[in-house]
């Protein structure tokens, strides 16, 4: 059976001469799950999260993104008192540095907060990071992204830094729109996304 869908996937994305577009114009509606370093195993805040993108004619793009998790519908957290919400708002800025007929490589940075609460504290994290970005079309229906740089956590109580990874894979169904499936493993935490996305 594996060997039957890996032969599937495999003769789809060799399929048309025609690559799917890479742009970072886009808006994204989408679901995802945080897991963070030191808290229990059951909790994995999830919820919402709202991205848009804009590319310029030279280049240049930028973005903003922001997610809205939290565990507080999962009933054992009134139990054990770990309600975790995370909200976390990213703006991103980068460049592509070089564009073939499937692939383009990007390098970029990003700005943002990190917040962590639960009904006795709340946490709040500064986070910068820097990264080398390659996208490749696959065929016209599939492609891939993998990002991969250094991301510094700022909170007053301690600075931790290291490196972190984050990949995706998309899948047109039109044009213009697309699902894409995200994995994040960063400092101190990882995500997984489901997203649809509209390109423009």
């Amino acid at each position: 059976m594996n060997k039957a869908v890996i032969g599937l996937v495999l003769a789809t994305a060799s399929l048309g001469a025609q690559a799917a577009e890479l742009s970072k114009s886009y808006l994204e509606i989408g679901y995802g799950e945080t897991s963070l370093e030191g808290t229990p195993s059951s909790v994995d805040p999830q919820g919402f999260i709202i991205a848009g993108s804009y590319e310029f004619a030279n280049g240049i793009f930028m973005g903003l993104k922001i997610d809205q998790h939290s565990d507080s519908l999962n009933v054992l957290d009134d139990l054990f008192d770990d309600d975790y919400d995370v909200d976390e708002t990213t703006f991103n800025l980068g460049y592509i540095l070089r564009t073939t007929d499937n692939g383009r490589l990007a390098v970029g940075a990003q700005v943002g907060e990190f917040e962590v609460s639960t009904k006795n504290a709340n946490s709040t994290i500064d986070t910068r990071r820097i990264y080398g970005e390659y996208e490749h079309a696959f065929s016209q229906r599939i492609s891939a992204y993998g990002q991969a740089g250094y991301e510094l956590l700022d909170n007053s109580r301690d600075d931790d830094d290291g490196i972190f990874i984050n990949i995706g894979l998309r899948f047109d169904f039109t044009q213009r729109s697309a699902v894409v499936l995200e994995y994040t493993n960063g400092v101190e935490y990882t995500q997984t996304e489901v997203k649809y996305r509209y390109s423009f």
